[in-house]
């Protein structure tokens, strides 16, 4: 007597290695969507940096120097910080000419941050890890 295989599906293992396979394409795509997601919390920088430019700027005009300021300070200056939520903005004062602001990450890239230079010539710098270079403004 002969068993014939009458019955449709997946065996266990035809099943075992679609899951596998699936398992390997979302954890690829997880790594590709993080990557932006990063790249998009970083424009953050981009909305902030030129109320503080501007907001030294001014400053300058009437005081002859620049300030320097923490995070929550910055708002008695005139920066708009409602929609913060990637990171925290420190403003330094580099002698009576220039100024630099920080912003260093909050806890989705901890320990991240970028530095910001205005003397003459703006130049960023940042960890290269957590926040890469080509994120920044120019």
């Amino acid at each position: 007597m002969k068993h014939k295989k009458s019955e449709k599906g997946l065996t266990l293992i035809e099943l075992l290695i679609v899951v596998n396979i699936l398992g390997i394409l979302v954890s690829a795509g997880t790594i590709v969507v993080s990557e932006y997601g990063s790249e998009s919390r970083c424009m953050e920088i981009y909305k902030v940096l030129p109320q503080i430019i501007h907001s030294q700027a001014f400053y300058y005009m009437k005081n002859n120097g620049y300030y320097a300021a923490d995070h929550n300070e910055l708002r008695s200056y005139g920066v708009d910080l409602s929609e913060v939520k990637y990171f925290t903005y420190r403003t330094f004062v580099d002698g009576s000419s220039s100024f630099s602001v920080r912003a260093d990450a909050t806890e989705w890239a901890a320990g991240g941050s970028a530095i910001y230079n205005h003397r003459g010539d703006p130049v960023w710098s940042s960890d290269g890890v957590l926040i890469k270079r080509n994120w920044l403004p120019e």
